[in-house]
């Protein structure tokens, strides 16, 4: 468990508050680990095409504009596969 909450939630190893020791145990008794084999993935790239051309149009521009590295990238993309732009 911890193993677990270092990896996915560290901030939630000193969250006593958060996270008793009573609650750890109950949460322990209730975890099942499993493995799953993947043989195929299907996606779908979801970038508000199906939108109307106006809110395309602002997330779009609110992505280029934003400043943030992962939005910028996120809007060239878009423009790259001319998907969510507006057009």
């Amino acid at each position: 468990m911890n193993t677990l909450v270092e990896k996915y939630e560290p901030e939630l190893l000193d969250a006593q508050d958060v996270m008793p020791p009573d609650y750890q145990s109950k949460l322990r008794q209730a975890v099942v680990g499993f493995k799953i084999l993947v043989d195929e993935i299907q996606a779908k790239e979801k970038l508000g095409q199906h939108r109307k051309v106006a809110d395309q149009e602002g997330v779009f521009s609110a992505l280029n504009e934003s400043g943030h590295a992962d939005a910028a990238a996120l809007a060239s993309y878009m423009q790259k596969r001319k998907l969510g732009v507006g057009n």
